[in-house]
């Protein structure tokens, strides 16, 4: 019933609590889980602030499982070096709801605190961390250093950063004020010569802009593209997926195959699309045009600055 287009997955009650908050503060992990993989927002907000990872931790029994078994939960208990007995436990659950795109760093109305700052064991804190850290969100290649603030997700590289500029974190979609651990020469030099090409012939700017436009009608997608458009999809992915041009059997199989991670599910179906189709029904003007049509902004930033990066 959850995969039906007409269940309204995040209506809110007078709390503005929505399902998947009142399932996390129920301690019903089953029903957490399918909502998630049925794509419920997961970054969802109550009166107080407070987002799911706020509820889990704050919560001191232990979740019930309804016969759900979820793999994740047993690599989430491995990262933090914990018990398996404990994986059922708050601090479980909130790794496995940030590995799924929880904002760990989201601060509630009445304390201001994240939902990190409640976890009062620095070994776990750090392992969980170390847990969530990821590769690069536009090579996928290199280890993710750079750190944007004031919403503290590490999500790029040096080497991508030095070539690509975005205002907004892809993650949660705040304004970046600064990043740190960050330094590289090379990108001021390159920027201190693209103002002195402008200043020379201003028409420089103009057609930069339209070759690149130009080359983006035709670029092919590649399998390692697909990652970070995935990690941006949520629980969009079958929305995209029928816009593609998917059959929803296949989407029903993907969804099954693949429960344990919706940033998985996302993957599998572009993958889908990308080998199922010939290279001129494939291109990133086509993925862009779907993912506008199905609202997916923070994959079409993605994937414009994917694109410049690759460009330079």
């Amino acid at each position: 019933m959850l995969a039906q287009d007409s269940v309204k997955l995040d209506i809110e009650n007078h709390k503005k609590m929505t399902p998947l908050m009142e399932a996390v503060s129920r301690a019903h992990l089953g029903i957490i889980h399918k909502l998630i993989i049925n794509g419920a927002n997961i970054n969802a907000v109550d009166n107080d602030g407070n987002n799911c990872l706020h509820l889990s931790i704050i919560k001191k029994e232990m979740f019930h499982s309804e016969v759900e078994p979820i793999p994740i939960l047993d690599e989430c208990c491995r990262e933090l070096q914990l018990d398996m007995d404990r994986r059922l436990s708050g601090i479980v659950v909130l790794s496995y709801l940030a590995s799924q795109g929880a904002n760990l760093y989201h601060r509630n109305k009445k304390k201001k605190v994240t939902p990190l700052d409640y976890i009062k064991d620095q070994h776990v804190k750090e392992n969980l961390k170390t847990f969530l850290q990821s590769l690069c969100r536009w090579c996928q290649e290199k280890k993710a250093t750079v750190t944007l603030h004031p919403c503290q997700h590490t999500v790029i590289c040096q080497n991508c950063c030095s070539q690509m500029t975005f205002k907004q974190c892809p993650i949660c979609r705040q304004h970046i004020l600064r990043k740190s651990g960050f330094v590289c020469p090379k990108f001021e030099e390159k920027a201190v010569q693209a103002v002195v090409e402008s200043v020379v012939c201003p028409k420089s700017e103009e057609k930069a802009v339209q070759t690149v436009a130009e080359s983006f009608d035709s670029v092919m997608v590649e399998e390692k593209h697909l990652h970070w458009v995935s990690r941006s999809l949520a629980g969009k992915w079958q929305e995209l997926g029928r816009e593609l041009g998917i059959k929803q059997d296949d989407l029903e199989i993907i969804r099954h195959d693949y429960s344990s991670s919706v940033v998985e599910q996302g993957f599998q179906m572009l993958l889908k699309w990308c080998r199922s189709n010939d290279p001129e029904k494939r291109t990133l003007r086509i993925l862009k045009a779907a993912l506008e049509r199905t609202d997916c902004f923070g994959a079409i930033e993605c994937l414009s600055s994917e694109f410049n990066r690759i460009s330079l």
